[in-house]
């Protein structure tokens, strides 16, 4: 399942790729488009994506990747934090109904055949149960630990996604810093009263940081919304167990025999 759902989000992202390289293409083959103004005044040119692309300089590259990677990784949390992806509770009836009757192999083989989150944490559960042998607080430590473990591995994808939000910004105040240096060298070089010439430097300065903030805003935004659908369904999966694990031990000491009385 896995597999196929990092082939889905790799496909999106070529796609994506390829879209986007394609339109930079597209606008770098088209005319500037002249706007009509007052013969006093300058023409007005639009700037294609190019142009911006190519003013922005050498910082708009790791930008561009920063951008794929972060659209990549937004596919792939929403694909995960999905109920039937993490808690699979459609196995729940059945899962309940086989430890209802001690039918502890049964719902050890359904969480083997369906890995999600939920069915690996009650399968270190139930591997705990050994010879018919109920022990209530070794089983519930090895969920424990088996929780922490799956948590921890589901989250950090979702948290590579604070990371491009946060390294966007940065690259683009890179980029700012490049510009201006590049800017007070030509203004030392006699640029001074020229702006011409200190054009480019200071749109490099101005494109790389806005840049940087459009593509670290959304990407912080979609990383707090799958967070909390994520923490949600923490939640609900340590609600489904532990109903699973009060059926479990209810039926257990319901099987057990009445002890004797003294004679």
């Amino acid at each position: 399942m896995t597999k196929r759902l990092w082939t889905v989000v790799l496909a999106f992202t070529l796609a994506c790729t390829g879209i986007f390289v394609g339109g930079i293409a597209a606008q770098e083959a088209a005319p500037p488009v002249t706007v009509a103004t007052n013969p006093e005044t300058p023409a007005e040119t639009t700037m294609t994506l190019w142009q911006f692309w190519t003013v922005g300089g050498w910082c708009m590259w790791p930008l561009g990747a920063v951008n794929v990677a972060s659209v990549a990784l937004i596919v792939y949390g929403f694909l995960w934090v999905r109920d039937r992806k993490m808690l699979l509770p459609e196995l729940i009836p059945g899962i309940q109904e086989s430890l209802a009757h001690l039918r502890i192999d049964e719902a050890t083989a359904t969480c083997t055949q369906n890995p999600s989150m939920m069915t690996n944490v009650l399968h270190a559960g139930l591997q705990r149960i050994s010879g018919g042998v109920l022990d209530v607080p070794a089983m519930e430590k090895a969920m424990e630990e088996a929780s922490v473990e799956e948590t921890q591995a589901g989250l950090r994808m979702i948290n590579y996604i604070s990371v491009s939000a946060q390294i966007a910004p940065m690259l683009g105040l890179l980029g700012t810093v490049s510009g201006m240096i590049k800017a007070f060298q030509k203004i030392g070089r006699g640029a001074m009263g020229k702006p011409e010439l200190l054009a480019n430097d200071i749109g490099e300065a101005l494109i790389t940081t806005a840049y940087g903030l459009i593509i670290g805003i959304p990407a912080m935004v979609f990383y707090f919304y799958l967070k909390s659908r994520y923490t949600a369904n923490i939640t609900r999966m340590g609600r489904l167990l532990g109903n699973l694990t009060h059926h479990l031990v209810s039926s257990a000491r319901g099987s057990e025999p009445e002890a004797k009385p003294a004679e």
